[in-house]
């Protein structure tokens, strides 16, 4: 067993340290841990891509230049980390409103603000995965015969 305050190796039965005394049996020092905090309101680039066993959509976060290579029909987006907490304030609203316009535009459908006015901030995130998902599947498709929307970048 280590001291936490000298450092020094101590037998696993012992309880006081050999060299300075201090108290082996006590709580130990919990670890040191970056604050999760510290990540909200961080950019960071997303590389959104289909498995191709299961399907389902995944990403890599900060992605490397290889990384994107081998996933070319992949969707590299900038993503604000925000807190857990959903507030619901205009400002998310607004910023889900225009990916929804941008995706539906993108995939060729009309898009009407009031069908979306009394949705919650949840239901619009949720709508907005699906029309991702579908623009995932189109670009797929497709390929690259059409410009992505506003926000979401190909590399």
């Amino acid at each position: 067993m280590k001291c936490t305050q000298c450092g020094t190796k101590n037998d696993p039965q012992s309880k006081f340290c050999k060299e300075c005394g201090a108290d082996l049996q006590g709580k130990p020092k919990p670890p040191a841990v970056t604050a999760i905090s510290e990540l909200y309101g961080k950019e960071v680039e997303v590389l959104f891509f289909i498995e191709g066993f299961s399907g389902k959509i995944t990403g890599i976060v900060n992605p490397s230049e290889d990384q994107i290579g081998r996933y070319r029909e992949g969707i590299l987006q900038r993503v604000v980390i925000d807190t857990p907490s959903e507030s619901g304030t205009d400002e998310n609203i607004g910023a889900v409103l225009t990916f929804i316009r941008q995706s539906k535009e993108y995939l060729g459908e009309k898009y009407n603000e009031s069908d979306y006015r009394n949705s919650s901030t949840a239901d619009l995130k949720k709508e907005y995965l699906k029309l991702f998902e579908r623009i995932l599947k189109e670009k797929s498709r497709k390929g690259d015969s059409k410009p992505m929307p506003t926000g979401i970048e190909k590399k």
